[in-house]
C-alpha cells in the first residue's frame, strides 16, 4: 500500500529555468547542471515509483513511503527516494539512479558514469555509500521509535535500458535493474534469518502495523527548503518581473490585463502527501493555438515562470501513464517513447487555422511546434538529459 507520493519536483524547476534566462554568464553553467541533475532524478524516480506502485500499491504486505526526508536534530539528512516496510518489520532503502548511457563499477567501489559529449568516463559518488549513510540516518529515527532492531537493506535501482559494467571481484548486488527488484526482494525475505522473520512478525501482532509505521514516518517527512535564488545570486524582485512579461510575450493576441499573480515562493510547497502525479497523469493531448488563446489563463507562479507555451505541459504515455517521456523519430514521423513500459504515443499538432499545416522543429533536445502560415513558434517538449 502507498503511503506516500513522490514530491512535486516542477515548481521547483521552473524557477531554475526562470533563474537560467535571468543569470549571468558565471552563473548559467551552474544552473544548468543543476537542471540536468534534477530532471534526471526526476526522470529515474518516476520510473521506479511506477514499477513499484505496479507490484505493491495493493499489497497488505508491504507499506510504501516515496520521496521521504528525514532531518536528525545533529544537521545529517535522509533523502529516501523509496523506502519498503515489510510486514516481518524488514526495511528497504531504495536510491534511484538514471544513468542514460549506462554506468561502470570498479574493483576497488568506484562509479563511473560514460558523458556521451566528452566520450569518456566520468567520477560520481558512490550510491552505495549515499545509501548507507541514509540507513544511518533512519536507524537514528527507529530507534527513537523503539524499532532500533529492525533490519534495515540497501538497494540502487538503475533503469531497465541502462548498462551496467561490473566488476568480477567487489560485491555490486546491492546495485539491480528497476524491473528486477521484486525479485531481490523475494530472495532477501527467503534469505533472511527464520528467526528474525517470526521475531518481526510476532512483534507486528503485538505493537505498531506496518501501517502505523509508515504514517508515524510520512509525519517526519521535511521537504526541502533550499533557497536557489540566494545559491545562484538571481534577486527575487528580477524572477517577479520576468514572469509576467513572459506570459504577455507568450500570448497570441492581445487580451484584457489579468489580476496581478501572486509573488513567487522563494521555497516552492510540495504537494500533499496523498496526490499521485503518475496515477493522475493526462493523456497525451494537443491543444490548438487559437483554442488556447479563447481559454481564460490560469495557473500558479511556478507555472508562469516557466514561460512555456501551453501545449508544451508535460505529457503522458497512454498505456501506463506515465510522465518519463522522449521524442523520438520513427517511421511516420515524431513520437512519444515512454521510458516506463517503453510504449509509443501519437502525438499530432495544429494551430487551428485553415488549411495550416504545423510542424515540429527539432533543436537538439527541444522541440518546437512551427506554423510558415501564421509565423508562430513555441517550445513544445525538451527531452531529458
Amino acid at each position: 500500500m502507498i503511503y506516500k507520493d513522490t514530491d512535486n519536483k516542477e515548481p521547483v524547476l521552473a524557477i531554475l529555468e526562470k533563474m537560467l534566462e535571468l543569470a549571468g554568464a558565471d552563473k548559467k553553467a551552474l544552473i544548468e547542471r543543476e537542471l540536468r541533475i534534477m530532471r534526471a532524478g526526476v526522470k529515474g524516480e518516476r520510473e521506479s515509483s511506477y514499477l513499484i506502485d505496479f507490484h505493491l500499491k495493493d499489497s497488505t504486505r508491504t507499506a510504501v513511503v516515496h520521496d521521504l526526508r528525514l532531518v536528525l536534530d545533529d544537521g545529517r539528512v535522509a533523502q529516501i527516494d523509496h523506502l519498503l516496510i515489510h510486514r516481518t518489520r524488514r526495511l528497504y532503502v531504495l536510491e534511484t539512479k538514471h544513468f542514460a548511457h549506462g554506468v561502470k563499477i570498479t574493483e576497488q567501489g568506484e562509479f563511473l558514469r560514460w558523458n556521451d559529449w566528452k566520450k569518456t568516463y566520468e567520477g560520481m559518488p558512490s550510491p552505495l555509500a549515499q545509501n548507507e549513510r541514509h540507513a544511518l540516518v533512519l536507524r537514528k529515527v527507529l530507534e527513537s521509535m523503539g524499532l532500533g532492531e529492525s533490519p534495515i537493506e540497501t538497494l540502487v535501482l538503475v533503469a531497465p535500458e541502462a548498462r551496467i559494467d561490473r566488476p568480477r571481484k567487489f560485491d555490486t548486488s546491492q546495485v539491480v535493474k528497476a524491473d528486477q527488484f521484486m525479485e531481490r526482494l523475494h530472495k532477501s525475505l527467503e534469505e533472511a534469518p527464520v528467526l528474525s522473520v517470526l521475531s518481526g512478525l510476532l512483534k507486528n501482532t503485538v505493537s505498531d502495523s506496518i501501517g502505523d509505521i509508515a504514517k508515524k514516518l510520512v509525519a517526519l517527512h521535511r521537504p526541502s527548503t533550499s533557497d536557489y535564488m540566494a545559491r545562484f545570486g538571481v534577486q527575487r524582485e528580477a524572477l517577479v518581473r520576468a514572469a509576467p512579461a513572459a506570459a504577455s510575450a507568450s500570448a497570441p493576441a492581445p487580451a484584457p490585463a489579468p489580476a496581478p499573480a501572486a509573488p513567487l515562493p522563494l521555497r516552492p510547497e510540495p504537494v500533499p502527501a496523498t496526490a499521485s502525479p503518475l496515477r493522475n497523469a493526462p493523456r497525451a493531448a494537443v491543444i490548438p493555438a487559437r483554442a488556447l488563446a479563447e481559454q481564460q489563463t490560469q495557473g500558479t507562479a511556478a507555472d508562469s515562470a516557466s514561460g512555456l507555451d501551453d501545449a508544451a505541459q508535460p505529457h503522458a504515455c497512454r498505456g501506463c501513464g506515465s510522465a518519463a517521456l522522449s521524442i523520438v523519430w520513427g517511421k511516420y514521423g515524431y513520437y512519444f517513447k515512454c521510458g516506463a513500459c517503453s510504449g509509443n504515443t501519437p502525438f499530432n499538432v495544429g494551430c487551428g487555422g485553415a488549411d495550416h499545416k504545423e510542424r515540429i522543429r527539432k533543436d537538439g533536445r527541444h522541440f518546437y511546434r512551427e506554423c510558415a502560415d501564421c509565423g508562430s513558434s513555441s517550445l513544445y517538449f525538451t527531452n531529458p538529459a
